[in-house]
């Protein structure tokens, strides 16, 4: 499991939230809480701050919290920006990854009997590997949508490479007047 970074989501970032805990990152998301307390999380766990308030932002960065600022809600856009800034992995682990609802690190099973109970007869049938939160029981598994799950996470690469390409210096290439021969 990635210990760092962890993070806590505002409430206009729940998506974000989602992601990050699938790709087993720490991270606290309420629907409903006050900015005190969202700075006060932060600043006793060690957590980054991921909002979409400005004014929350500005108080973070005043105390000398990490915060990020998301202007782009799109969620390639943001897993790049924090795969560049925070250096997040944009891949997907099944050993290393947190239920997306309570953040509880998920247990990976292939065993049908433990999941069987839990789960209809076509999923049982259809698939072999499933993930198990051991807080709230729910079962997960790669159903139809992690073909969009992994467009998501090959797009944030491509904006990644984007994001890196445009502050990594290059060197230039020599002239012919300087010395090619």
């Amino acid at each position: 499991m990635p210990h760092h970074p962890r993070f806590v989501v505002d409430s206009m970032l729940g998506h974000v939230a989602r992601w990050l805990r699938l790709l087993g990152y720490d991270t606290l998301y309420y629907r409903n809480i006050a900015d005190w307390k969202i700075l006060k999380v932060a600043e006793e766990e060690d957590r980054i701050i991921l909002t979409r308030d400005l004014g929350l932002f500005r108080r973070a960065r005043k105390r000398g919290l990490r915060a990020f600022y998301v202007e782009d809600p799109s969620i390639e856009k943001v897993l790049a920006y924090l795969s560049a800034r925070y250096g997040i992995r944009l891949e997907f682990d099944k050993h290393d990854t947190r239920c997306p609802e309570c953040n509880t690190p998920l247990r990976y099973t292939t065993s049908i009997e433990e999941i069987s109970p839990r789960v209809s007869k076509d999923i049982v049938l259809k698939y072999r590997e499933f993930w198990i939160c051991p807080h709230c029981g729910k079962v997960y598994w790669q159903g139809r949508h992690w073909k969009s799950i992994n467009q998501v996470l090959e797009i944030a690469r491509s904006e990644r490479l984007k994001l890196v390409s445009r502050f990594v210096p290059r060197e230039r290439p020599l002239s012919s007047e300087q010395g090619l021969e």
